[in-house]
């Protein structure tokens, strides 16, 4: 009987110590097989792993006051050797607030405006030099784009050429 009762712990014991030596076992498993050489990782040439994960940065940088190239770099992941390189003409210690740094060794050109009106109709109490001023075109181009009009003359319908 003695013996018995000596044999009770020790399975309460095993039942326990199964389970976590289970685990253990998993666990080792698991770090051999991703220490493995033979585990497909990436290419240390490929982008992501040099770079680490791909960000989308935009391709300008407005200086605001206090910026310089360290935080800049540290802000967008670059370095600044590559806002050196991607912005020749500037000196990083002079930077000017509102200016504009590349983040792109190539970056887009700026959106081109959209054009003008060609012309403008004429409004009661509209002139040459008020058409000039709400166009910002010269009063000397609307004169040579306009030769048939005269600036008294100018009534309202009459329709003002403003570009070629």
């Amino acid at each position: 009987m003695v013996l018995a009762a000596a044999a009770r712990p020790r399975r309460r014991l095993s039942r326990f110590l199964a389970p976590a030596a289970l685990v253990l076992v998993l666990a080792a498993i698991a770090v051999v097989i991703s220490k493995s050489p033979h585990v497909a990782r990436r290419h240390p040439s490929s982008a992501g792993a040099l770079h680490g994960p791909a960000r989308r940065l935009p391709p300008y940088w407005i200086v605001r006051p206090g910026d310089t190239y360290a935080e800049i770099a540290t802000e967008t992941g670059l370095t600044t050797a590559q806002l050196e390189a991607f912005n020749p003409g500037v000196d990083p210690l002079a930077l000017v607030v509102g200016a504009r740094l590349n983040l792109w060794l190539h970056p887009p050109a700026p959106p081109t405006p959209p054009p003008r009106p060609r012309f403008w109709t004429v409004r009661p109490g509209d002139s040459f030099g008020l058409i000039a001023a709400k166009t910002g075109i010269s009063l000397d181009t609307l004169e040579q784009l306009n030769p048939q009009l005269n600036n008294r003359t100018l009534q309202p319908g009459d329709r003002v050429r403003l570009r070629r």
